[in-house]
């Protein structure tokens, strides 16, 4: 389905699409040879992860030969690339180097697909739901990797999921034909999100190609205005029409730099709705594989051998990690809607979210404190949302054998409200103050600290919403203080 948003961007620059047809394409060549090496690595560890997981349960006699044909193509898919690099990229060959890659993906697609002819006798449920969800992840990476020639996810992912799709079917037992339609569904979606990011990709680059002509025709514009003043001082009769003509051409650039914001400020909020969209429809179906691996380990756990029920533990395990990552990213594109001002006492703001974090506490023994805090102009639930972001932050950040424990201060600072937490954690190298705040930057890994990468992210996005800022001071091992500054309702002046 085509929204209206493109339907506007078809019509307003159907003619440049065709314009900068040759050069777009070009331009998408040099992309997808730059991302190729990441399926290579994708395909090299899947493939020996598929080997290694089935040799015990299905015959070597086919597994070797799969391996041996899917590692040999990759190799000549890595050839291809390597082909491309050296030599000289003529932009009227992108056709030609496009196809090649297509063909390369098709191939070794029916390879990925030729494990849905094996032979499943004797192979456990946990090793076909295995096998779905890891040409359900290969299908996934080409739908973004390679997503910016058109037919690249299809030359994949039909060959690779057909079969299995088919199989599954075939078998004609419930919970493998709900598999192979859930399979079919992913494939869908799947397709329809590539789709998306094609003609993001596509539109993107236009705009791009249309900018850097703006930018030299800018330049030209600036010569010439420096010769009409070097003419203007030398003819002083005709300042005046030359003054008249340098504001009707002022005028003129501002239009077409007013027009070309506008078009990026539509362009941005085409990839904030894609990311809401993408991540809202990627709950069901994700939601549902979650399900049913919860039933598979909730049935079969102590039936299966020890691996089995350690493979099915990390894929649900990786199911929920992905639900949170979705939340995240829900939450953090719902923070672009309008703001609703309104007063705000803070320190209700603050209860609700020390209610909210308050397993958290109890399970960590923290303690968390505030000063008086006062009444500001604001949006009530981001408000919550960023006090329990930051409170959350000092809490989850301690050392193992110390108890937590975050202290919140409000300040008049210069006609605006100048907040602090303060908490007694692990700190932070200054040379991370500014990246932390970057959507999905971590500093640790998820074994040392869970997270998604999105919280302090989103607190920016809250303050600069409500006209303010953000920042940090940290010591290492001795704690940090996150202070944010939103300026105060001037009707009202420092109200506690």
């Amino acid at each position: 389905m085509i929204t209206g948003d493109e339907h506007t961007a078809d019509r307003t620059l159907p003619d440049n699409h065709n314009l900068y047809r040759e050069r777009v394409l070009a331009e998408q060549v040099k992309q997808i040879y730059a991302l190729a090496p990441i399926g290579f690595v994708a395909t090299f560890f899947n493939s020996l992860l598929v080997f290694f997981i089935l040799k015990d349960v299905m015959r070597l006699t086919l597994l070797v030969p799969w391996l041996a044909a899917v590692l040999f193509i990759t190799m000549l898919r890595l050839g291809l690339v390597l082909w491309f690099r050296s030599v000289e990229f003529e932009p009227s060959a992108a056709g030609t180097w496009s196809r090649r890659f297509i063909v390369g993906l098709f191939i070794v697609g029916l390879a990925w697909g030729s494990i849905g002819f094996f032979p499943f006798s004797g192979i456990s449920l946990a090793h076909d739901v295995f096998i779905a969800f890891v040409l359900g992840g290969m299908a996934a990476g080409a739908s973004s990797t390679f997503s910016m020639l058109r037919f690249s996810y299809a030359a994949f992912s039909i060959p690779a999921l057909l079969p299995l799709t088919l199989h599954f079917l075939l078998v004609n037992e419930t919970f493998h034909v709900a598999m192979g339609a859930m399979v079919s569904l992913f494939g869908i979606l799947l397709w329809r999100i590539s789709e998306h990011n094609y003609e993001m990709n596509r539109t993107s680059l236009v705009l791009r190609f249309q900018n850097m002509g703006m930018i030299e025709g800018l330049k030209r514009a600036k010569e010439r205005v420096e010769r009409l003043n070097a003419k203007l001082s030398a003819e002083i009769e005709a300042k005046h029409k030359a003054e008249a003509d340098l504001r009707a051409h002022h005028e003129q650039l501002e239009r077409v730099v007013q027009e070309r914001t506008a078009d990026l400020t539509a362009v941005n909020r085409e990839l904030e709705l894609f990311a809401y969209v993408a991540s809202h429809d990627l709950q069901e179906p994700l939601r549902m594989v979650t399900s049913y691996l919860k039933l598979l380990e909730q049935k079969y756990r102590g039936r299966l051998d020890e691996k089995a029920d350690m493979y099915i533990h990390y894929a649900v395990d990786g199911g929920l990690r992905m639900h949170k990552l979705i939340d995240g990213i829900l939450s953090y594109s719902r923070l672009s809607q309008s703001i609703k001002f309104a007063p705000v006492d803070v320190n209700a703001a603050f209860s609700v979210a020390v209610t909210n974090l308050a397993p958290t506490i109890s399970e960590k023994n923290a303690v968390v404190t505030k000063d008086a805090l006062p009444t500001i102009s604001g949006d009530e639930i981001q408000l919550q949302q960023l006090l329990q972001n930051l409170i959350s932050n000092g809490l989850k950040y301690t050392k193992a054998d110390t108890v937590p424990r975050v202290h919140v201060t409000a300040e008049w600072q210069e006609g605006a409200w100048v907040f602090s937490v303060t908490d007694n954690g692990i700190g932070i190298d200054p040379r991370d103050f500014d990246n932390i705040f970057q959507v999905f930057h971590r500093l640790h890994t998820r074994e040392e600290y869970p997270g998604t990468g999105i919280g302090l992210a989103s607190c920016k996005k809250i303050v600069e919403r409500h006209g303010g800022d953000i920042w940090v001071e940290s010591t290492q091992g001795k704690g940090s203080t996150f202070s944010f500054r939103i300026p105060a309702d001037r009707s009202r002046g420092p109200t506690q």
